[in-house]
């Protein structure tokens, strides 16, 4: 007999822990290893009507009182708040009383709840009202914050009595948290990371969008750029970043914003669809549904942003569902009928359109926690953008890589790959005005390719091709990232080394290029393969004018021609000896034809 009472009252601790822990009036923790603090009062909630109870002193009141003992019912994990329209919810608890006075802090997980406000005792003995929620502009919320919250204290004489009062348009689902400062904090601070995340993903995704769009001039990408913008702007408002960044003291665009922000978004992600389908020219009435549902969405937004209240929130949450719904199933009719890469669009816009029925969800109560259906629609937006623009981008690469071969055969030499003289024509000024204004010295170097001339058979000019491009190649390694190689004619090429720059630096470039040149002749099996000439001009910039510093070079590489043992010279360095008497040749061969020409002019003179 007693080992039959043994196991009957075990069973029935048993029972009792499981139904306990089953009904556990507490509030809802953060993370599973949270503090938690055992109340002095349970949290319990009663139902009144709206606005019939204008302080919590009415509950102690003596017809009140036994009444309320009775309706009031415990906080447990599956408790829904019926409040609405006509009806408000109170709650009440009491902290323990603590060794030192010990901050706490309550935080409802949901940023749209219409009001909440906290009841706390002062030193009076009053009660202090402390509000947040949508009917109050954040700025005044009683922590400014990205969802409503507040801060408590335990005291070290008596245990400290709150009550909240809830007031909503509809039951509330989430039960509020109590947290301690350290984890208040570690949970402001993951919001802010994945706010950051957001702002980083979205911003780069919209700034390749117009990159995309000024290489493939493809307007798909602008709407693809219009839905990013509209659906980065919807995930910041419905996670709490707008009213408390962006309109902290505006109260009907803490209301109305989510809403408007959710139909444009709707609006862009339609348009875009058609856009991107080509629905317009082969299937036209789903392009006049997707038209439709674009230009009603605009219209709605409109309404809703100058009153809400013109829309009732079910018809709201209807077209919204409609139009996801319509996008999705357009897409899937247009794939199945023929445009089959469609499907790739669908892959991304199934996450995205998910995310948006599961907030959906959570409007109409099927989904309880609000937070589940932020963190699945920031995920999944990030996903499906991603592919989308993938995909778009994979579908216009012959666009993008036509448009990019011509803009750079614009700019380049198509048989060296080096940029075109305009080019230097453009940055030497440019240089040169730099380095005057910053008193930089900078350098211009100009190198002429001997034994080399245009062949006239096709052999001949497939080797000079690629000879062509083996010199370019050398050229660009050799210079630096910040200079400017480019092809002047046939035969020439020049430098333009930006300052500052020392005259080692330049001897260092000209010996690597010559270095890379014996190696491109040896491995040719050529040895005058790749013989170069390098004039190198240096200097701060004073008075020089672009061409003077180019005759400069062209002076030195001509005086060089003649033959020289140095095939690497400055400008301001001395000739060689046989450079000199060409020189001086050169002058009286000048001189007598200049005589010649007088006395031919000049009959008279003979």
């Amino acid at each position: 007999m007693s080992l039959k009472a043994s196991l009957r009252g075990f069973f029935f601790m048993l029972l009792c822990a499981l139904c306990g822990a089953g009904h556990a009036q507490v509030f809802d923790r953060l993370y599973e290893s949270s503090t938690q603090i055992t109340l002095a009062q349970p949290l319990q909630w009663i139902a009144v009507p709206r606005d019939s109870i204008a302080s919590p002193d009415a509950f102690a009141t003596g017809e009140f009182a036994a009444a309320a003992k009775r309706a009031f019912q415990p906080y447990t994990d599956d408790t829904i708040l019926p409040t609405s329209d006509t009806q408000e919810v109170w709650a009440s608890f009491a902290l323990p009383t603590t060794e030192t006075l010990q901050t706490w802090y309550i935080r409802l997980a949901g940023q749209a709840v219409y009001k909440v406000s906290l009841y706390s005792r002062d030193a009076q003995g009053g009660w202090q009202v402390h509000a947040a929620g949508e009917a109050i502009a954040p700025a005044y919320w009683a922590l400014r914050t990205r969802v409503p919250s507040f801060e408590l204290q335990s005291h070290t004489d008596q245990p400290q009595t709150y009550y909240l009062r809830f007031e909503h348009r509809r039951p509330i689902t989430e039960r509020p948290m109590l947290l301690t400062p350290v984890e208040y904090i570690d949970g402001a601070s993951r919001v802010g990371v994945v706010i950051g995340l957001m702002w980083g993903m979205f911003s780069v995704l919209a700034v390749l969008c117009l990159a995309a769009f000024s290489m493939s001039r493809s307007k798909v990408f602008l709407w693809f750029g219009a839905v990013v913008i509209t659906l980065m702007f919807t995930q910041l408002v419905l996670i709490g970043y707008g009213g408390w960044r962006i309109w902290p003291y505006s109260v009907h665009l803490n209301q109305v914003m989510g809403w408007v922000s959710a139909t444009v978004t709707m609006a862009a992600a339609a348009w875009f669809c058609a856009q991107a389908s080509y629905a317009r020219d082969g299937h036209p009435r789903l392009y006049r549904l997707l038209a439709g549902v674009t230009a009603g969405s605009l219209l709605m937004a409109c309404v809703m942003m100058v009153r809400l209240d013109f829309v009732p929130r079910d018809l709201r949450n209807l077209w919204l569902a409609l139009a996801t719904v319509a996008i999705l199933a357009s897409l899937v009719w247009i794939s199945l009928r023929g445009q089959a890469w469609n499907l790739l669009l669908l892959i991304g816009a199934a996450p995205i359109g998910g995310a948006a029925l599961a907030r959906l969800s959570y409007n109409a109560g099927w989904v309880l926690n609000v937070e589940s259906a932020q963190a699945a629609g920031v995920l999944s937006a990030m996903v499906g953008l991603l592919w989308i623009f993938g995909v778009l981008a994979w579908r216009s690469r012959a666009a993008l890589f036509s448009n990019h071969r011509g803009a750079a055969l614009a700019t380049y030499d198509a048989a060296s790959g080096l940029m075109l003289p305009r080019i230097i024509e453009a940055r030497l000024p440019a240089m040169l005005l730099r380095g005057r204004r910053q008193k930089l010295a900078c350098g211009a170097m100009m190198l002429h390719w001997l034994n080399q001339a245009p062949s006239h058979d096709e052999v001949g000019d497939l080797k000079r091709g690629a000879a062509l491009s083996r010199i370019g190649e050398i050229l660009r390694r050799a210079a630096r990232d910040v200079d400017t190689v480019a092809r002047c004619d046939e035969n020439h090429f020049m430098v333009l080394v930006e300052g500052p720059v020392s005259r080692a630096v330049l001897s260092e470039i000209s010996t690597k290029i010559l270095a890379d040149c014996i190696r491109a002749s040896e491995k040719q099996g050529e040895a005058d393969a790749f013989t170069l000439h390098i004039a190198i001009w240096h200097d701060t910039p004073r008075a020089q004018t672009a061409a003077e510093v180019t005759d400069l070079l062209k002076i030195r590489l001509h005086h060089m021609a003649a033959g020289t043992k140095r095939p690497v010279q400055f400008v301001d360095s001395p000739l060689e000896p046989a450079s000199a008497a060409a020189e001086e040749a050169s002058r009286r061969e000048d001189l007598v034809a200049k005589i010649n020409a007088i006395e031919t002019s000049h009959p008279t003179l003979g």
